[in-house]
């Protein structure tokens, strides 16, 4: 019985199935045509003068060589004939002579006219002058034919331009200030009174009065001195050590040499070097340069307060081993 069962049940679910394929649409595929036949193709079969046309595209053009060009002849160009002929006369221009301009242009004086000359003053008549021995006559009209008249002078006038006034062209003298002024002049020594002698101090009688007595004259302030010279070695000698370090800061010898210098260095307070000498050498070139170039290259300190001279002269030694 269960097996009847199990077979009607395993052909019925066959049937469902095979209906189910049937009748469903296939998931995996569609229509050649498209939805509504708007993918459809037709297919139509190309016309003789479209197939002709395509064949002409693809056919290969034929290649050809070009053909060779003639080279023409070289020719040699015809000769011109010389001809014989005699150059063309040249006409003979007449030299035109330059009009004389001198005659139309007219003369101008260009001569300044004179000055006016003033006209000379008649002299006055000479009185005669009294003798001193004639002896005194009576006063007698004289005659008028004795006074004659003295003739005028006339300006005598001159063609020459006058002479104009000459001018000074040299430069004044600079003004320059008197290298030493004047000295005034000396007066008088005012005469100071000899200073009257002291009096004695009086001393006041009375009770109870004490003895008053002339006030001492004011002393002089104290002069500060100077630092000792015990002071002045021993700042010297803190300022050489200084300049003992910075000498051997800035020293640089070479490699491979060994030796010792002596130098002389004179150096002012403001800490320059104002001399250096090579008291001892070291026996090698070198060396004695690169001391004198540590003297240039050091930078030294200023001197204390009190070394005032002018510079000091310090002994200094470097020396090198390997």
């Amino acid at each position: 019985m269960r097996i009847m069962e199990l077979t009607a049940f395993i052909a019925l679910s066959g049937a469902l199935h095979a209906a189910t394929l049937v009748v469903a649409p296939f998931p995996g595929g569609g229509s050649s045509g498209g939805q509504g036949g708007t993918a459809d193709v037709t297919l139509q079969a190309a016309t003789p003068t479209l197939a002709a046309m395509v064949q002409d595209w693809d056919r290969v053009p034929e290649v050809s060589d070009a053909p060779a060009l003639a080279v023409p002849d070289a020719t040699t160009p015809p000769v011109r004939p010389a001809q014989d002929m005699a150059p063309a006369p040249r006409p003979q221009i007449a030299a035109l002579a330059a009009p004389n301009t001198a005659r139309d242009v007219p003369r101008i004086d260009t001569r300044l006219p004179a000055p006016p000359v003033p006209f000379a003053a008649p002299a006055p008549d000479a009185l005669p002058l009294p003798k001193a021995n004639a002896t005194a006559m009576p006063n007698t009209p004289r005659a008028e034919s004795d006074v004659r008249p003295s003739a005028p002078v006339q300006p005598r006038v001159t063609d020459s331009a006058p002479t104009m006034p000459k001018v000074d062209s040299t430069p004044a003298a600079p003004r320059i200030a008197p290298l030493a002024s004047l000295r005034p002049e000396s007066r008088p020594e005012r005469r100071v009174a000899a200073p009257s002698a002291a009096r004695p101090a009086q001393t006041a009688k009375g009770n109870g009065a004490k003895p008053v007595t002339a006030a001492a004259p004011a002393r002089a302030a104290p002069v500060a001195k100077g630092p000792s010279a015990a002071q002045l070695a021993r700042l010297e000698q803190q300022w050489g050590a200084q300049i003992t370090s910075a000498l051997r800061r800035a020293h640089r010898p070479p490699r491979g040499v060994a030796g010792t210098v002596k130098l002389v260095i004179a150096i002012t307070p403001a800490g320059h070097v104002a001399g250096v000498s090579l008291a001892g050498s070291s026996g090698n070139t070198r060396l004695d340069q690169a001391a004198l170039a540590a003297v240039k290259r050091a930078r030294f300190p200023r001197a204390p307060e009190g070394l005032n001279k002018s510079s000091y002269r310090f002994s200094q030694r470097l020396t090198v081993s390997r």
